[in-house]
């Protein structure tokens, strides 16, 4: 009993090790920005902020302002603005996409309940080639969207568990499933396994490498393959909202985003 007791304690000292005791992420303040809206969704490579109030899509520049809405397809659910020249807006609770370009114009709109094979959208983010990311509730499948031509190839198999959560990029789309395990799929349909995630109550996936989540108003920088967790000393306890790009975190509380300059051990 003796022994057991002590390798119990052996395995939580380090467990506890591997996700608490690391060295902190240090953020130097860099400028605090204005933004009154309710909503931050995290800004562009071209320095865009992008913002929702009262269901209108915002991007602010020091220079411009562009809003969209549309009111018939009820709430925005996701904007993709990995590319600033083709933003996908999706709107889950339609079953539909819009396209928008730099100025917030529509380029397309897409209604998957007139496709040949009805698609139940339940996951929908910009691709490479001229495509889109899908993951249709329907055959519990991950699959590609050709804007060209409005076919859809499924490129997975069928999921045991549904996504919650998802991210991508031209290349890759990541996503968490309901036990919260992570997979990442290529556009070839290769599928990894990335693991099983520390409890968070949001998330930000930067790649799989990295990811950035909040759990009891704390920030950690998790680097996946590796499993460990690191706090991020931050000026602030309250954040409403984050994001990071490009080694630049920006933390939005009450109408404010103040950017920090993320310094890794």
């Amino acid at each position: 009993m003796f022994q057991k007791s002590i390798a119990l304690l052996f395995f939580a000292f380090f467990m506890g090790k591997i996700a608490f005791s690391q060295q902190p992420i240090l953020a130097a303040k860099t400028n605090s920005i204005n933004l009154p809206t309710e909503t931050f969704l995290g800004f562009d490579n071209q320095q865009n902020f992008y913002s929702l109030k009262e269901n209108v899509l915002s991007k602010t520049n020091k220079d411009q302002n562009f809003e969209y809405k549309n009111v018939s397809l009820g709430k925005i659910t996701k904007v993709d603005f990995q590319n600033p020249l083709q933003i996908v807006v999706f709107y889950k609770n339609f079953n539909s996409v819009v396209l928008l370009d730099n100025q917030f114009n529509e380029i397309k709109k897409i209604d998957f309940n007139l496709q040949n094979n009805p698609i139940n959208a339940e996951a929908v983010a910009l691709s490479s080639q001229n495509q889109l990311w899908i993951y249709d509730g329907i055959t519990s499948k991950i699959g590609l969207y050709s804007l060209t031509t409005g076919a859809t190839k499924s490129i997975s198999t069928t999921l045991d568990h549904p996504v919650t959560k998802y991210h991508s990029t031209y290349t890759h789309f990541y996503w968490f499933d309901s036990t919260n395990n992570f997979y990442s799929i290529s556009i070839y349909g290769t599928i990894e396994s990335l693991g099983v995630f520390p409890t968070f109550e949001t998330i930000q996936l930067i790649n799989e490498q990295v990811a950035l989540y909040r759990f009891e108003n704390q920030l950690y920088y998790y680097e996946i393959k590796i499993k460990q967790a690191h706090k991020i000393k931050i000026a602030t306890n309250l954040v409403e909202n984050f994001f990071f790009a490009d080694g630049i975190l920006a933390i939005f509380t009450q109408n404010e985003i103040t950017n920090y300059k993320i310094i890794l051990p």
